[in-house]
């Protein structure tokens, strides 16, 4: 039987509580896109549907992607970082932790990402 539901929990509290399809999607994109980068996610599976989330590690990877996001010019590559980078900044900011912007277009990202959070359940 399938599971309806994925589950990311920093410190025994959940972050994010996707549909099953919706969370493992996410989790392959940013799996692939960790080992592009070269810097690990901090998801540990302790079961196929629930996700530890080491916010340390998590935090840098975030910051590194959103780096990454922000020095290309490519529309396209922005486009397809975007999908995991943003649903990752809301769950970073649940798990208490935030990225510091460092320019007025990073900061509207950042104000743009968050205003996801109404459309992922916990």
């Amino acid at each position: 039987m399938r599971a309806v539901g994925c589950v990311f929990e920093v410190g025994g509290e959940t972050v994010w509580s996707p549909a099953s399809r919706v969370g493992e999607t996410y989790l392959a994109l940013a799996e692939g896109l960790a080992g592009l980068v070269g810097v690990p996610t901090g998801f540990t599976a302790m079961a196929a549907d629930f996700h530890e989330v080491d916010i340390v590690r998590f935090q840098a990877f975030t910051e590194h992607v959103f780096r990454e996001y922000f020095r290309s010019g490519h529309e396209l590559r922005r486009m397809m970082v975007d999908g995991v980078l943003r649903p990752s900044v809301v769950m970073l900011t649940r798990g208490g932790a935030r990225i510091e912007p460092e320019t007025e277009e990073q900061r509207v990202y950042l104000a743009e990402a968050e205003k996801l959070s109404g459309r992922m359940p916990v």
